[in-house]
């Protein structure tokens, strides 16, 4: 048996001890109610049938609960299905490459602004910036395209 058909199972036994607590004690509140001598009071049939009603509202909701908690571990069970440790340690260093591309690729298009600077405006920059921007201070660097896998 599974894991999850397993955990449904044992969800679906309790339900059905928790309705049958509450039909035994109806059963027991009015079984009590007759016992008592006299007639019944109106009254306590209403109270009584207002108390069964708030307890099927109760039951129901945590019928309703239940199948929640069934749904959302099937779709979790689910999704994290054919996943292994090697799939997330290759996808961790795919982002780490692509972010070091991005950088270099940064690096480059600062270059090549600083470039398109004539002297006067590029001087300007370095006179007025206080951040010493390595791409943009080695400008006459070659650029260097990276590598295609």
């Amino acid at each position: 048996m599974r894991y999850e058909s397993r955990s449904a199972f044992w969800r679906t036994v309790l339900l059905v001890f928790v309705m049958v607590c509450g039909w035994a004690s109806a059963l027991k509140i009015t079984s009590d109610a007759k016992s008592k001598e006299g007639s019944t009071p109106q009254q306590d049939v209403i109270r009584l049938e207002s108390r069964i009603t708030q307890l099927e509202q109760r039951l129901y909701s945590i019928e309703s609960n239940l199948r929640n908690l069934d749904q959302q571990s099937r779709i979790a069970g689910g999704s994290s299905r054919g996943v292994s440790a090697d799939d997330v340690a290759l996808l961790r260093s795919d982002v780490q490459l692509l972010q070091r591309r991005l950088t270099e690729d940064e690096c480059g298009l600062a270059r090549l602004d600083e470039r398109t600077l004539s002297p006067t405006m590029r001087s300007a920059r370095r006179n007025s910036s206080r951040t010493s921007d390595p791409c943009r201070m080695n400008f006459e660097a070659p650029l260097q395209l990276p590598e295609r896998r």
